[in-house]
């Protein structure tokens, strides 16, 4: 039977796992979870005619509403123009710290009333800046291999710190997905990683001034995330890359492990790297099935 897949993440609950969201069609309500445990095996297809879809919109309570219009949107989409602006907190997507336009009034209680952290990631062997109410998801979702926080508050002060980091000294506040891709089969350096962390908390305390930093001496020690991402902090050789296109899609294997959206099977002697978000609004043959893969390496597959 076919998924339709409205989201792909990490739950932190009974301990951190990731998984595929979906519901059996875009109409329906009830949501269900294929977990993405290491060693399950996992396959995926979707056929060239499936058009990607809205996936609708969620209110203030977690809800969400399909959508009505069924609209076909862009492969770089997950909601058409109309579900994007009921989307509650879509605010937060073009908040720059500098002025507070909520999306609804919920949005603008709940930024007022929940703490938010400013943080330093380490991802791709590049140091990030970026905040959010739930840091250690966030850090999973994006496949941090580190991460360390800087601040706490409420309101515009968080986006408007983490904005000032990244403009002032230049540190990204997103990291692509083909980064993140070409760094798979390398050794992660936890000396360097903590070392680039070091430098990055040196530099932002002596430029950046807020009311909400996190005393120096106080900040909690660097969290490590390696160990949540199966044994993809130990291959030795770069997966090949899959790619949803114009033809049939077909990703299958023994799961390896999931580090923040990419999965990695190993099929045979081949390992295959897959951005889940990719999956977001469409329909695909999604189970626990193991089915051979044959593939060549080309050029393409590195990009």
């Amino acid at each position: 039977m076919k998924k339709f897949v409205i989201h792909t993440g990490w739950k932190l609950k009974p301990e951190p796992s990731p998984y595929i969201l979906y519901v059996d069609n875009p109409l329906e309500s009830e949501e269900k979870i294929f977990e993405l445990t290491t060693g399950k095996n996992l396959n995926i297809e979707i056929e060239s005619d499936e058009k990607k879809i809205c996936i609708g919109y969620n209110t203030f309570n977690g809800e969400r509403i399909s959508c009505v219009y069924q609209e076909e949107i862009a492969s770089n989409k997950i909601q058409c123009q109309s579900c994007s602006l009921n989307e509650f907190y879509t605010c937060r997507v073009i908040c720059q710290g500098d002025f507070c336009h909520p999306s609804s009034e919920e949005a603008k209680k709940h930024c007022w009333e929940t703490k938010a952290n400013v943080y330093l990631t380490h991802i791709a062997g590049k140091v990030k800046v970026g905040s959010s109410t739930s840091p250690f998801r966030r850090w999973l979702d994006q496949g941090s291999d580190a991460g360390v926080c800087i601040a706490e508050g409420v309101g515009l002060e968080p986006r408007a710190v983490e904005y000032r980091i990244g403009l002032k000294l230049a540190y990204p506040m997103a990291i692509r997905i083909s980064q993140k891709m070409k760094l798979l089969g390398k050794p992660t350096d936890q000396e360097t990683i903590i070392n680039d962390l070091k430098i990055a908390v040196n530099e932002v305390y002596d430029s950046i001034q807020s009311e909400i930093m996190i005393p120096k001496e106080k900040l909690l020690p660097i969290t490590f995330l390696d160990e949540l991402y199966g044994e993809i902090p130990l291959l030795e050789t770069r997966p090949l890359i899959k790619k949803i296109g114009k033809d049939n899609f077909h990703f299958s294997g023994k799961i390896v492990g999931v580090k923040g959206s990419i999965v990695v099977v190993k099929n045979e002697q081949t390992y295959y790297a897959f951005d889940l978000h990719s999956l977001i609004g469409r329909n695909a043959h999604i189970s626990d099935e193991k089915i051979e893969m044959k593939g060549q390496r080309s050029l393409f597959d590195f990009v």
